[in-house]
């Protein structure tokens, strides 16, 4: 059981909300009172840390994440020893589902490899934890090495995962968190983000039906490909050579 104890009633209702938009249960705590023994772990702020008298706390910094709060708190819930597993379902929508101690915690999407990889570094470095694997299926390739390759120094055990030997599923977040609890092989260097002929024209071919009717250069598809530019941007650079 998550125990909410604060008096501070902006931070209150923030956690409350998002307690109760994923039915966690929880109770309200008071600091006259003595923690019953059914609660696992307190939420608090920073500020309240020192008037709390109980082992399992997560603590709220002024101007944190509240998603990453109740996370925590989630987590941290079955002890200290903290085990977080990342699945990751490469594609133009990037599912990402996140496992503390191998309970499902919460998936999303991410819109870019970039955002994907950014959204893990500061999770972690949010939430601590003793052990990090990120599992990471083997589609959408260039996707995929971007992902990791962004990843790879950081402390963080990385896996590719054949989503072959996996069942197959058309939402992305059911789909990383298939990808989280499957085996993996474990990658530890730079993989290559070098478009192939094929990536290049479909790449072209995106550029077309986003457009209506332009074709973008094979170079400038090698760098949207590579994420030095977004599609949009490299269109108008087309765009305007077409004009010129």
């Amino acid at each position: 059981m998550i125990g909410l104890l604060t008096s501070n009633f902006a931070f209150y209702h923030d956690v409350v909300n998002e307690l109760k938009k994923r039915d966690l249960p929880f109770i309200s705590l008071s600091f006259s009172e003595k923690i019953p023994p059914n609660v696992d772990v307190v939420i608090t702020s920073e500020e309240e840390r020192e008037r709390i008298d109980f082992g399992n706390v997560v603590i709220w910094k002024n101007g944190g994440s509240i998603e990453n709060l109740v996370d925590k708190a989630l987590i941290y819930s079955s002890g200290k020893d903290v085990k977080i597993v990342f699945g990751i379902d490469p594609g133009d929508n990037i599912g990402i589902a996140i496992f503390g101690n191998r309970k499902l915690i919460r998936s999303l999407l991410a819109s870019s490899p970039e955002q994907a990889a950014n959204f893990i570094k500061e999770y972690v470095e949010d939430i601590g934890a003793k052990e990090v694997v990120v599992k990471i299926g083997n589609g959408a390739r260039l996707i995929r090495n971007r992902i990791i390759n962004r990843l790879i120094k950081e402390n963080i055990r990385m896996e590719i995962v054949d989503e072959a030997a996996i069942p197959c599923v058309d939402d992305d977040e059911v789909a990383a968190s298939t990808i989280a609890l499957a085996e993996g092989r474990e990658i530890k260097g730079m993989l290559s983000v070098e478009p192939k002929e094929g990536e290049i024209r479909e790449m072209q071919r995106l550029s077309r039906i986003k457009s209506r009717n332009i074709t973008i250069s094979k170079e400038l598809a090698r760098k949207v490909l590579r994420g030095e530019m977004k599609l949009e941007d490299a269109i108008e650079i087309q765009r305007g050579k077409n004009q010129a």
